[in-house]
């Protein structure tokens, strides 16, 4: 492969990248950055790395290398000393303060060595000296990268995870997403059963898809089986596959989704709805890995990835007799738990944003705009519905807009209904002070749905003195519809 001038003609003499000994092809991917404010020099280093099988990403200066941290993790930094801006000792610094697990090598000149021995001292693990040779290269970051885990905790990569991130399809700017795409990370880094729970609509076939393009079987098949939209007479067949004339109906062979899945990851969704036969089948398949198809006598054995999702408590089911519990544990390897839409309203506007966006362009129609009275009504509303009910909003409001702007009255009457309610209170002009006291007192109590406790504190009296002021004023706490 090399090319860009055969690895920038190995590194400008520093030897011959065709022909320099390649390191073994790493098992899991391990993820370097390569900073360098010469852009052939950083893409020349990028491929010989990657020809060894490492993911490579580049950055022009130490910022970029910065944003990227905040990211992304990286398991290994490859950088130049003397960049524009912040030098590469300064990026050093850093990033072994926030990233300690993470792998720095600076590139030095002649001039530099001295400087780059003192940064060794703050935390870079090795330097290479210019010109490059390929094979020293490659040489270094294998031993560097050899025993270095899988995951490595950031935490620039917490600390910018206060903006908005677009991971593996899902946008989101709250800490408690920003937690579950770490989660992510943790699974693919491993081959571990993963069980996925959580609200329907709250995009858990997105997680299981991110969990496999992150991890070593992204190049295998992806295969999805919602379960609970099969009839459970069929379900086996589906999972395992069957043989011809093995049942009525059964006019040919036909292979299973766990021998589609062969190589790669299988996602079951909804499997609380899953009969005991087939719980006692899939348990099968996790303890060792093989099955039998139906009306078949040999054995076949799949190297595949299970994620399994539900949005039932299966705890509560297996205390019922209504799961397994030795398949519950076998599943519960590692859960990832997605919060409902209602839980982390600030991810409301930038999935608005992007669905308006995404719509717009679907449909061919120039909407732009979501004015603050319709941002209002969408943060105001619970979404039972989670992100799938709000995209099916945004995708009605966008067919239903004429002009550039997403209206309030193009949203759903359910959602005018339950927009929330006015906060202020408005006292006639001549009111007198008992009268402005009362509609005070009572419009709070109602708004905290008769917490006298809550309205209290938020008055600044005490308990006593609001019994006495409802005694006085004859109000009647009226609770809010359930």
């Amino acid at each position: 492969m090399p090319s860009i001038g055969d690895a920038l003609e190995a590194l400008e003499q520093g030897g011959d990248s065709s022909t320099s000994p390649r390191s073994p092809r790493v098992a899991v991917t391990k993820k370097i950055l390569v900073v360098d404010d010469e852009p052939d020099i950083a893409e020349a280093m990028a491929i010989i790395l990657r020809e060894d099988g490492y993911h490579v990403e580049i950055a022009s200066n130490a910022e970029e290398a910065l944003e990227r941290f905040q990211l992304d993790t990286y398991h290994l930094l490859l950088t130049d000393m003397l960049l524009p801006g912040k030098s590469g000792v300064d990026l050093t610094k850093i990033v072994h303060e926030n990233s300690p697990a993470t792998a720095i090598v600076l590139i030095t000149g002649h001039a530099t060595v001295k400087t780059a021995v003192s940064a060794l001292k703050r935390g870079a693990s090795d330097y290479i000296r210019k010109p490059v040779n390929p094979r020293k290269l490659r040489e270094r970051v294998a031993a560097l990268l050899a025993r270095r885990p899988d995951y490595l905790p950031n935490r620039l990569l917490l600390a910018g995870r206060s903006g908005e991130v677009n991971f593996e399809g899902m946008i989101a700017r709250s800490r408690v997403m920003h937690n579950v795409f770490e989660k992510i990370k943790l699974a693919a880094a491993s081959d571990a059963t993963v069980l996925v729970t959580g609200e329907s609509g709250t995009g858990k076939e997105l997680v299981a898809r991110g969990i496999h393009n992150r991890s070593v079987r992204r190049e295998g098949p992806f295969i999805a089986v919602h379960t609970g939209a099969i009839p459970r007479d069929l379900i086996a067949s589906e999972l395992f596959g069957h043989e011809r004339g093995s049942f009525t109906g059964a006019t040919d062979r036909k292979e299973g989704k766990f021998e589609l899945a062969d190589g790669g990851t299988i996602f079951l969704d909804e499997i609380s709805t899953m009969d005991e036969r087939t719980q006692i089948n899939l348990l099968r398949v996790l303890e060792n890995f093989t099955f039998t198809r139906i009306g078949g006598k040999k054995e076949k054995q799949v190297n595949v990835r299970v994620v399994a999702a539900t949005n039932r408590d299966l705890m509560k089911m297996v205390e019922t007799n209504e799961f397994r519990e030795d398949l519950y544990y076998r599943l519960n390897i590692l859960n990832i738990y997605l919060p409902p839409l209602r839980e982390r309203g600030e991810d409301i506007p930038v999935l608005a944003v992007e669905f308006l966006r995404f719509f717009s362009q679907h449909y061919r129609k120039a909407v732009e705009i979501i004015p603050t009275e319709t941002q209002r009504l969408l943060d105001g509303y619970n979404w039972p519905g989670n992100v799938r009910e709000l995209r099916n909003v945004l995708e009605q409001a966008v067919l239903l807009a004429r002009g550039r702007t997403l209206d309030p009255e193009l949203l759903p009457q359910m959602i005018y209904r339950a927009g929330p309610t006015e906060e202020v209170i408005r006292i006639p002009l001549g009111s007198t002070m008992k009268e402005a006291e009362k509609e005070i007192i009572q419009r709070t109590l109602e708004a905290q749905d008769g917490n006298k406790k809550i309205t209290a504190e938020i008055l600044g009296i005490s308990r006593r003195s609001l019994y006495n002021k409802l005694a006085e004023y004859g109000i009647e706490i009226k609770r809010r519809a359930q």
